[in-house]
């Protein structure tokens, strides 16, 4: 079994590993989670990150290769040894490191990098994930970029009709009064203004009263 393979396969399964002059790998997993907008669950995934300039062989590595190998530890620190030091000429001199299905090794002007492969361990895919709200339950909604409760949008909806219902009666009674104000300047354009003016105009007379008696 080649060397890569072997480290590798202990990368994906002890999540870190140190190679001398090559750098250290880290495995980070993060969970599932939803895409609302989209109306996807995404899988979890895995991210490997990596660091150069490692001067360290990881102890967990050489006992891995060690038995694996079915030799002992110290032989497998020297063909660890003897790897990194070929592995990291070769990056030298523009050659290429497969660590696959995680990706590959390169040496760039800052360095030697990681290109991780976009299918390196990945077992899931997204699938479609239709929400189920019910009518009177508390779930989360996408307004714009920003996700909210359904309550709280409950709430700003019923504060939005409110206000607009009290500023239409402000503007009712606006309007009644500049009618009033009309009709009065109306009024008082075609007359003058004085205390009779503002009372009923028309003169009431009274009828006389009839004769109680009769003369004998």
């Amino acid at each position: 079994m080649l060397m890569q393979d072997l480290i590798t396969s202990f990368i994906i399964q002890s999540k870190e590993c140190k190679l001398r002059d090559i750098g250290r790998f880290k495995v980070v997993n993060t969970s599932a989670e939803v895409d609302i907008a989209n109306k996807k669950m995404n899988p979890p995934a895995t991210e490997i990150i990596f660091s150069g300039r490692e001067e360290k062989i990881s102890d967990g590595l050489v006992k891995y290769v060690s038995d694996k190998k079915n030799i002992t530890v110290t032989e497998a620190l020297d063909e660890l040894k003897k790897w990194c030091a070929a592995s990291k000429e070769k990056l030298k001199n523009g050659g290429e490191i497969s660590l696959e299905p995680l990706g590959v090794l390169r040496r760039e002007t800052s360095g030697i990098i990681f290109v991780q492969s976009r299918n390196s361990i990945e077992f899931f895919e997204p699938v479609e994930a239709e929400r189920v709200i019910h009518i009177y339950s508390e779930h989360a909604v996408l307004v714009g970029d920003r996700e909210t409760t359904s309550s709280a949008m409950n709430q700003y909806y019923q504060e939005e009709a409110s206000a607009e219902k009290s500023n239409s009666w402000k503007i009712f009674a606006i309007i009644f009064l500049a009618i009033g104000l009309f009709l009065l300047f109306l009024h008082f354009y075609g007359n003058s203004f004085s205390l009779s003016t503002i009372g009923n105009q028309h003169k009431v007379i009274p009828a006389a009263p009839p004769n109680t008696y009769t003369n004998q």
